[in-house]
């Protein structure tokens, strides 16, 4: 490698065939996959957020894997931070670290950097009493008059990051979007591929998946889980796949229903997703189903990289 050292980066919506591509990918350049998926850190919640299969993961070294405790929190900065000496520790060995993922917001972080500034309790209590009496539209209004070029491109549908928008415009004095531009940027040079599919397959790929995780006991997991950690749990409630099953334990809809809605909520997932990705004009989109392994080998010779 030439200059400043290559990550390769393999993103796209759920069920796009990120970790099949990546796996094969890695095996051809000599690399290693760290997972940027905000699910797959936690331990036991496997047939749920879809890891990596023991052969994959046999064939491959893979990092940020069950790291942590379902009861832990873990965000987009603790991301960064072990991400980042993963990849050191791969280049030390001479190989290629691979980011493959589907959560933007760890990418994003890790490519562009954070903005490191503590949350304020107070100004946070005030922030969720406001959001509470007044809603989403009236705190995207208040981020508008604070902050209008962050309000133009930030995800107006989620209430965290609109209020951490705001509560930085509030402790720092300064716009959300001028402290982003004075972030420290990446030692390294990273290259985004993107795998993309039709609507019509994608959807149904996730149906398709979902009824494989049935048939593998995603339910039968999701009550261990509940046994371990109580049905209280906040990362278990936050996520797709075990939230609609605790529903179903706790009488709230059929066994049924609960598959339909974990489809259901999977396929908006997958299309926040490509909403979030749309914004990057650094990824190459690839088609999925058109040979995507092949031309990425193809654009990593010509650029040099491999």
């Amino acid at each position: 490698m030439k200059n400043m050292e290559t990550v390769i980066v393999i993103l796209g919506p759920t069920a796009s065939g990120k970790t099949g591509v990546a796996v094969k990918l890695a095996k051809k350049i000599n690399g290693e996959i760290i997972s940027a998926d905000s699910r797959q850190i936690y331990k036991y919640m496997d047939i749920g957020t879809n890891k990596p299969s023991k052969k994959q993961l046999k064939s491959v070294p893979h990092h940020l894997l069950n790291i942590i405790e379902p009861t832990e929190n873990f965000t987009a900065g603790d991301f960064v931070k072990f991400a980042d000496k993963k990849i050191k520790k791969i280049f030390k060995r001479k190989k290629i670290p691979l980011i493959v993922g589907g959560t933007g917001l760890y990418i994003k972080a890790l490519i562009d950097g954070l903005i490191e500034i503590p949350s304020n309790k107070e100004i946070r209590i005030v922030l969720t009493d406001y959001y509470k009496k007044m809603g989403l539209i009236h705190c995207n209004k208040l981020l508008e008059k604070f902050d209008p070029e962050t309000a133009k491109t930030i995800d107006k549908q989620n209430p965290v990051r609109v209020l951490r928008a705001i509560e930085i415009c509030l402790l720092t004095g300064k716009k959300f979007s001028e402290l982003k531009k004075q972030t420290k940027k990446s030692d390294y040079k990273y290259i985004l591929f993107g795998l993309k599919i039709g609507r019509d397959e994608l959807y149904k790929r996730i149906n398709c998946r979902v009824d494989k995780m049935i048939k593998s006991g995603l339910f039968n997991e999701a009550k261990k889980l509940v046994k371990k950690y109580s049905k209280k749990s906040a990362v278990l409630n936050a996520t797709i796949g075990y939230s609609e099953i605790l529903d179903y334990m706790d009488g709230k809809s059929s066994k049924e229903n609960a598959v339909n809605l974990i489809k259901q909520n999977t396929r908006h997932y997958a299309k926040r997703q490509m909403t979030w990705f749309k914004k990057d004009s650094r990824i190459i989109w690839l088609e999925s189903k058109n040979s995507p392994l092949k031309k990425i080998l193809n654009y990593l010779k010509k650029s040099d990289i491999i």
